[in-house]
């Protein structure tokens, strides 16, 4: 199961380090010029879809899924992630619920995170695809690794997920890249420009 996977393992080590490299030299351009720094606010919870690709021995197939990122520290360094997605195998359809918290260094800026959690995979009874009616919720862990960059007011990710299914022949890896919006922004608007070096705009009167 392992070796099949490794093209995939090195394509998503390489946006990883793609994306975090994106990332830092965003940030490096962002740093510059700023006179003072500025108390953010709280890290802004961001929704967001996905779509990607599942390999197991048992099936291949598409996925397309749906996440809401939770900052539980202000700086954004720790996530908690719901998250859903919908696995087309040959001949029937799986779901997958998961609930992750995510390690993330460099908060909203982006970078590479690692995270944990749990899942429960709805699936054909034993795991096999062709069993259309007889259908078992599956319970289990799973562990990621990503990384996160920013376009415009977006977040591009890429992340490689394994799952660990109990009592079931599946032990799905899904590659996925997502996009997700912020709610709000992580420095106010009223602070970027004095933060960047240029003054407040002063009122014409008085």
């Amino acid at each position: 199961m392992i070796r099949p996977f490794m093209p995939t393992v090195r394509l998503v080590v390489a946006l990883i380090a793609a994306l975090a490299l994106f990332s830092s030299s965003a940030e490096a351009q962002v740093r510059r010029g700023r006179a003072q720094p500025v108390t953010p606010r709280w890290a802004p919870v961001a929704v967001g879809i996905r779509a990607g690709w599942q390999q197991d021995l048992i099936g291949n197939g598409s996925v397309l899924g749906g996440e809401l990122r939770i900052p539980v520290l202000r700086s954004g360094m720790v996530e908690v992630v719901p998250s859903a997605d919908v696995v087309w195998l040959p001949n029937t359809k799986d779901w997958q619920y998961n609930a992750d918290v995510l390690f993330v260094p460099q908060g909203p800026r982006g970078g590479v995170f690692l995270g944990a959690g749990v899942g429960w995979r709805n699936s054909p009874y034993g795991g096999a695809p062709n069993a259309r009616d007889l259908r078992e919720t599956y319970f289990g862990y799973n562990l990621l690794v990503g990384g996160r960059t920013t376009i415009g007011p977006l977040q591009l990710a890429a992340a490689l997920r394994w799952t660990f299914l109990r009592g079931s022949e599946y032990s799905p890896n899904t590659l996925t890249l997502g996009l997700s919006y912020p709610l709000w922004r992580a420095i106010r608007p009223s602070a970027r420009g004095f933060s960047e070096g240029r003054p407040p705009l002063r009122s014409p009167i008085g």
